[in-house]
């Protein structure tokens, strides 16, 4: 895979978004890891997008980073990208360690997997895919 094609980096959201939807579908009892799956999915989605526009990709898990990177190329990034972007961004570092807090809930893990699959169809609808 090249880090500097698109669809590479597509490809590798597709797998780690098919990935959090098997589980889930399963019923897997891996609320975290569904989670993280999911974040992990959106950021590639969206850094798939700052390469198809050749802006300069940032080492960042952030989305709302990635989303502001992209933001002057992609006139309909707005308010409900960033409220999307907020509920998964944590799932890319905290999730991965202990959380005194626990695991997330159906909920989260449902929400997860729709915010995942709005970069999904941002990135797909961009890349023409």
């Amino acid at each position: 895979m090249n880090p500097d094609n698109p669809h590479d980096w597509y490809l590798k959201a597709e797998r780690d978004f098919g990935l959090a939807r098997h589980a889930s579908e399963q019923g897997l009892e891996y609320p975290d890891l569904i989670c993280y799956h999911c974040q992990q999915a959106a950021e590639k989605f969206l850094k798939a997008l700052v390469i198809h526009r050749g802006i300069q990709l940032r080492k960042t898990h952030d989305l709302e980073v990635l989303l502001d990177l992209l933001a002057p190329a992609e006139s309909s990034i707005g308010i409900e990208f960033y409220e999307h972007a907020r509920k998964i961004n944590d799932y890319g570092v905290m999730i991965r360690y202990p959380d005194p807090s626990g695991d997330p809930t159906d909920a989260d893990v449902a929400e997860a997997l729709a915010s995942a699959a709005f970069f999904r169809k941002f990135a797909a609808g961009v890349l023409d895919i």
